[in-house]
């Protein structure tokens, strides 16, 4: 398809369709609270940033949320988990996985998400990685569902699927989703198809970008950013207008000690302060994040870190 909302709202229907496709009605969606998930319906019936979807709310699929895995939190989730199963004719989980983006590049642990997939592959939940932002080495690795044991049904990937240069994504599954719509019953198979679905020069750039990603140039960047980062981490965590550093690959994150709107004068105001700098950062409410291409430069990304601490010290003072 053409984006990351088609690539999950193609996700969400083959979800849907492979239980009706089997004679199993399954209307109902899970997903995660303050999960992103994109724009068009299906998207934004699975996403819980209201502030995205307030005039739509009334007309959206039927999901049910559940909180991201921490140490603290999974006999309770897990709980919860099995009433909503027991409740609940649950066809498709569709979760972010290790990063919620838009939630603020927070980050959870595999060992609670793969408990939570193999529970739901067990009650035959159909189980959808929302890669567009995690995927092609953002993570460290190539996928951020290669930290988990339990993979997922579908993936949905985009963005760096071009490396940004054209429009264009994939919704993979596997071979048992596959079987569900391969039929001669034409009404089986999946229509979902429009205009600029895989034009030719956004397939070339696709395939160029993977070969670039592949490549031990480029993987050896990634670690010179991912090491970098750490590095600043020793800089940066203590200052006193951070709190909560994170890091999971390339993304590094953290929050400033001063409460703010997600769209409000203060996160306006630094942004406008980056981009003074030569800096284009988007902050998440009071959540900093840093994203850099992988072919960053040392002396752009200490650029990077040096407008951080630059502008945190004007609020200190």
């Amino acid at each position: 398809s053409d984006n990351g909302s088609t690539a999950t709202e193609i996700g969400i229907k083959m979800a849907l369709q492979y239980h009706y496709n089997r004679g199993e009605r399954r209307n109902v969606l899970l997903a995660f609270e303050e999960g992103f998930h994109g724009d068009t319906f299906g998207a934004m019936s699975v996403s819980g940033l209201s502030v995205y979807n307030g005039p739509f709310e009334e007309l959206f699929l039927e999901v049910k949320r559940i909180p991201v895995p921490t140490k603290t939190n999974m006999p309770a989730l897990k709980e919860q988990l099995n009433d909503l199963l027991d409740t609940h004719k649950i066809a498709g989980f569709i979760y972010e996985p290790l990063v919620q983006g838009a939630a603020g590049m927070k980050i959870h642990e595999a060992d609670g998400l793969n408990a939570l997939l193999g529970t739901l592959k067990a009650h035959g939940v159909i189980t959808i990685a929302d890669e567009v932002m995690t995927g092609f080495g953002k993570t460290g690795s190539y996928f951020a569902s290669d930290y988990l044991d339990e993979k997922p049904d579908i993936i949905c990937l985009s963005k760096a699927l071009t490396a940004g240069l054209m429009p264009m994504a994939v919704t993979t599954c596997t071979d048992k989703i596959f079987k569900a719509f391969y039929s001669d019953q034409v009404e089986k198979g999946f229509f979902h198809g429009h205009t600029y679905t895989a034009n030719p020069l956004a397939c070339s750039a696709a395939l160029a970008g993977i070969t670039l990603l592949k490549s031990d140039e480029m993987q050896a960047n990634i670690q010179r950013v991912i090491q970098a980062h750490k590095e600043f981490d020793k800089r940066l965590a203590q200052h006193p207008m951070v709190k909560n550093t994170r890091q999971i690959g390339v993304i590094y994150a953290f929050d400033i000690a001063i409460p703010m709107d997600r769209y409000g004068n203060l996160r306006d105001a630094l942004f406008s302060q980056f981009m003074e700098r030569g800096i284009f950062l988007r902050p998440l409410g009071n959540t900093i994040y840093l994203l850099p291409p992988y072919v960053i430069s040392d002396s752009q990304l200490e650029a990077v870190y040096n407008a951080v601490i630059e502008i945190l010290d004007l609020y200190t003072s």
